[in-house]
């Protein structure tokens, strides 16, 4: 790996799971466990081979995918410069990296620059937060990241309706409180849902998150799958999460 240059706001991480290390800033948009439990979900059947990341930050998401597929060709999509940049410079200190590329785009201006039913999937991590509701981060990043000031969860599935053909699935990671507003935009937005799975921080405790799969024009039953728990009561790892750390995400088999 290349040297690299850090700015006084950023660090060098080694990816859990993976081989990469790749810049993150130190001001709480770092990727943090969200991220590689939605990247371990994400469907890869050997029907995908054009991803879209929908709010890609810088990049995390989709190194992880590339890492679990090499033979993706995946596009991240991200309206924050700042964040953009830094996904351009991670995919040049990756330079074995090939089939990936960043664009500064607006997921709200996706028909206006994309064209439409164009991937395979779409793989997202929206902002959690609605517009208007909690405490706003002092940091501009952070605050776009964590809240809807650029694009609500609306947005986000419609965006994603547009770029997916029949049959094409979308993967996603929200506040398990947003699960029934999600389903609301599903139906508006053509998509079916087909795995669910609630993500539990502590056992005993109510999910806070939940992994989603959905499909364009799906009209069948979902699967439930038995909830992921991060910790158990004890602290330590639940047995899934404490794989992930130890063994890294699934890759393809070659």
């Amino acid at each position: 790996m290349q040297s690299v240059f850090l700015d006084t706001d950023e660090r060098l991480d080694e990816v859990v799971g993976t081989d990469l290390k790749l810049i993150q800033k130190i001001d709480g948009t770092a990727f943090a466990i969200d991220t590689l439990l939605l990247a371990e979900f994400v469907p890869l059947s050997p029907s995908v081979s054009r991803v879209v990341d929908l709010g890609s930050g810088s990049g995390i998401l989709a190194f992880m995918l590339k890492y679990r597929n090499p033979a993706l060709t995946i596009t991240g999509i991200e309206l924050q410069e700042e964040f953009h940049h830094l996904a351009k410079r991670n995919l040049e200190l990756n330079p074995r990296l090939i089939g990936m590329e960043f664009e500064h785009t607006d997921v709200r201006e996706i028909p206006a620059r994309m064209l439409p039913e164009s991937f395979d999937l779409v793989v997202m991590n929206p902002p959690y937060y609605p517009k208007g509701s909690g405490k706003i981060p002092e940091k501009p990043g952070r605050a776009a990241a964590r809240h809807e000031l650029n694009g609500t969860l609306a947005d986000f599935i419609e965006a994603a309706a547009y770029l997916l053909p029949y049959g094409a699935k979308l993967a996603m990671i929200i506040p398990a409180e947003r699960f029934y507003e999600a389903c609301e935009h599903f139906k508006t937005a053509h998509f079916g849902m087909k795995r669910l799975r609630f993500v539990i921080p502590k056992e005993g405790q109510p999910a806070h998150l939940v992994l989603i799969e959905a499909e364009r024009f799906y009209n069948g039953g979902h699967e439930p799958l038995p909830h992921l728990v991060i910790h158990l009561a004890d602290g330590r790892f639940g047995e899934e999460v404490d794989r992930l750390f130890k063994h890294g995400l699934t890759k393809k088999p070659t």
